[in-house]
This record gives structure tokens, C-alpha cells and sequence, in this order.
């Protein structure tokens, strides 16, 4: 708890081998290119957050439970290119976007108050709505497929830059570190 926020989400969360993969920073390696390949993205540019990448939830409302067969599989992509596509997808869907279901409006919603900001384009919910959706929909279930994923579902979360998703969990784990003082 001595260690600055940003140390700590270098440390368990952006500069290590995913839980999920235990030891094996090769295999980490070989799962990251098959799927940055099919996405068309730099493997560099793919980061595991979440309790797939430090082995329990940071959530408190899931009471910081323990990565399980039941857990998802959360992943950062580092794209301008694809954040740029996204956003203005987003913010040009015109009256479109009453004609999605009230989950997606919902989520829209939440990109306009609060993700957006943090340069951030959370996709779990909208991902067929993006002119990539389909195709990356189509290999994020192939992908799932490949151990030591077996069958979770992969979640992605596009940012627009690194400087974004270190700032993006930096505050969420200050957020975390105040909640945690305040309940001693």
C-alpha cells in the first residue's frame, strides 16, 4: 500500500504475464500475435487487464473474487486508428441509435458521460454496431476457443493511446486505494 498507484498497476497489471497464463510468458506471446494478426493490430498494443491479468476481480462490487472458469477475459487494444473509426461511428449514428436495443442505448450513454473521457471505447455491448464489429466478433470467438481462454469471453476495451488506459486504471485504482482507507 506504500507503493505509488502507478507502480502498482505497472507492476500487476500492464508490465507482466497475464494470471492467465501463469509462467508462460512464451505462450502469452504466441496467443497475443494470433489475435493481433486477425485484428490487424500490433501485438505490442494489446494489454490483458482485469482478473485475467492479475488473477482476481478489482471490482468491489464483485467483492475482489478470484479469477475462475466463470471469469471473463478483459483485454486493452491500443489503437488511434480504431478508436478514431469507433468515435465517430458512435457519434455519427444519427437517428440509428433508436433502433438499438435499450442495452446498447444504455451504453452509449455511459461512453457520453464517462468512458469517452478517459479515451476509451468499451465494446463488449456495441462491437457488431462498429464497421470492424463483425469481422473482430468472428475472431475474438475463434479465439476463445484457443487455451488457456477455453471458452470465457473475450471483452475488448479500445484506447486511444497508452497514455489513456494507464490514466484509465490509475484512477480506478486510486478510487479503489481512497474506498479501501475509508472503510478501515
Amino acid at each position: 500500500m506504500d507503493n505509488p498507484v502507478s507502480f502498482i498497476c505497472s507492476k500487476w497489471m500492464l508490465d507482466r504475464t497475464p494470471f492467465i497464463f501463469g509462467e508462460d510468458r512464451i505462450k502469452y506471446i504466441e496467443w497475443k500475435e494470433q489475435l493481433a494478426e486477425k485484428l490487424q493490430v500490433d501485438s505490442k498494443s494489446m494489454v490483458f487487464t482485469g482478473s485475467s491479468s492479475c488473477g482476481f476481480s478489482l471490482n468491489p462490487n464483485k467483492n475482489y473474487r478470484e479469477f475462475n472458469e466463470g471469469s471473463d477475459i478483459d483485454i486493452a487494444i491500443i489503437s488511434s486508428y480504431h478508436f478514431d473509426i469507433a468515435w465517430k461511428t458512435l457519434r455519427n449514428l444519427g437517428t440509428k441509435r433508436f433502433d438499438l436495443n435499450s442495452v446498447q442505448q444504455n451504453c452509449l450513454k455511459e461512453h457520453v458521460n464517462r468512458l469517452i473521457y478517459w479515451g476509451t471505447i468499451a465494446t463488449d455491448k456495441i462491437l457488431e454496431i462498429l464497421p470492424f464489429g463483425k469481422e473482430w466478433t468472428l475472431h475474438l470467438l475463434n479465439m476463445e476457443k484457443v487455451d488457456p481462454i477455453n471458452d470465457r469471453t473475450i471483452n475488448i476495451r479500445i484506447y486511444k493511446d497508452y497514455e489513456s488506459l494507464r490514466a484509465y486504471h490509475i484512477n480506478n485504482l486510486t478510487n479503489l486505494r481512497t474506498q479501501l482507507f475509508e472503510n478501515e
